[in-house]
């Protein structure tokens, strides 16, 4: 016995909310501000540590908690894992010539300048900003492997 079923594929153009958490545009403005702040002349981060910074940026509710760990107020270590949605971010920021990636290293574009500007000039992401400002140098290689245990 041999059925067949016809299956009609409908589109819909009603929109899905998707959480800015998961939206691509606004994880690379992270990356951008992260780079932008904490790299300085020399222009390129770890990728390691802007997975890092980005997992921080995200957690709002845990910036006190990360802060002491970096100051060395505090010797708990916080809680901080990989976050593959970063990494596909990257991959869209490399393909949109936001960053390049050379040996673990991600590096600024004239593009990624331009976003840090626009970020500046139209204000978007201050309080990003101000704590990457703040924050963002005391996270040496060091915190680096101790937040992964040396895993990342």
């Amino acid at each position: 016995m041999n059925k067949t079923s016809k299956v009609k594929t409908v589109i819909s153009d009603k929109s899905y909310p998707l959480p800015i958490e998961m939206r691509p545009l606004w994880r690379i403005c992270l990356i951008v501000i992260s780079l932008a702040v904490v790299s300085g002349d020399k222009r390129y981060l770890d990728i390691k540590k802007v997975n890092i910074l980005v997992w921080m940026l995200i957690r709002r509710a845990r910036w006190d908690e990360y802060e002491d760990f970096l100051h060395g107020r505090t010797k708990d270590i916080p809680l901080v894992s990989v976050d593959t949605a970063m990494y596909k971010a990257v991959e869209f920021a490399i393909a949109k010539e936001f960053v390049t990636l050379d040996s673990g290293r991600i590096h600024m574009t004239k593009n990624s300048d331009d976003l840090y500007k626009l970020l500046i000039d139209n204000q978007i992401m201050k309080e990003e900003i101000a704590y990457l400002k703040k924050n963002g140098k005391k996270l040496t290689d060091r915190k680096v492997k101790e937040l992964t245990g040396g895993l990342l």
